[in-house]
């Protein structure tokens, strides 16, 4: 009996300890394109386009390997706003309360919805959100490696947990859109579903295409 014991030790230490090697292997891949995101071209409407930048202090805690904050503005004042930050360790992946209740946003309403892209549907969670200015805003997110998508984080994380264990190293990203209520929400929320018919599919054709390299 203590022979099987001392067995059972030794196994369950080199599990252990190849555990943790593929476990740095992950953390130390390299993508085989940096910064793939920025090079999307998705004009929409002819509206003027404005990239701006994550904060170091959000880039120190998300570590994403490629970021995108594409910000729309139309002629007449609407605004449409593409945030996609992916990578593959698991704290590059988050929810928007992460940054935006932060940053003074409030939660009003969240619901579960789907979203009609060309060629497929995406579960999404849509949500309304307002600030102490009493502006709000209409914003559609989920999460996706460029084909699994879905609404539930924790099912994202199930389904990239599979991929390490079947010795891939996955990519992963939240893609956020948001779109300010200006007129009405119903309005708002409009323009929010064509946006994300206009950019979504070009940001899944794209991560489909990244490749990582083990160390």
């Amino acid at each position: 009996m203590k022979r099987w014991r001392l067995w059972i030790v030794n196994i369950v230490l080199l599990l252990t300890l190849m555990g943790s090697s593929w476990g740095r292997r992950v953390d130390d891949a390299v993508v085989s394109s940096n910064d793939f995101l920025s090079a999307l071209n998705m004009p929409y409407r002819g509206w003027k386009i404005n990239d701006e930048k994550l904060s170091a202090s959000e880039l120190e805690v998300l570590k994403p390997d490629a970021t995108l904050v594409r910000r729309y503005n139309s002629p007449d004042g609407d605004m449409a706003e593409l945030a996609v930050i992916a990578g593959h360790r698991k704290q590059s992946v988050h929810t928007p309360g992460f940054c935006m209740v932060g940053g003074g946003w409030e939660m009003l309403e969240q619901r579960d919805d789907v979203l009609a892209l060309p060629e497929r549907k995406v579960d999404i969670i849509r949500t309304i959100m307002r600030n102490d200015k009493q502006q709000a805003l209409v914003v559609l997110y989920f999460f996706t490696d460029g084909d699994y998508c879905t609404r539930n984080i924790v099912q994202f994380q199930g389904h990239q947990i599979l991929s390490r264990l079947r010795s891939q190293v996955p990519i992963g990203a939240l893609v956020r859109l948001m779109v300010p209520v200006r007129k009405d929400t119903a309005d708002a929320q409009q323009l929010a579903e064509d946006f994300a018919r206009a950019t979504v599919p070009a940001v899944l054709a794209n991560l489909r295409g990244v490749h990582l390299i083990t160390r």
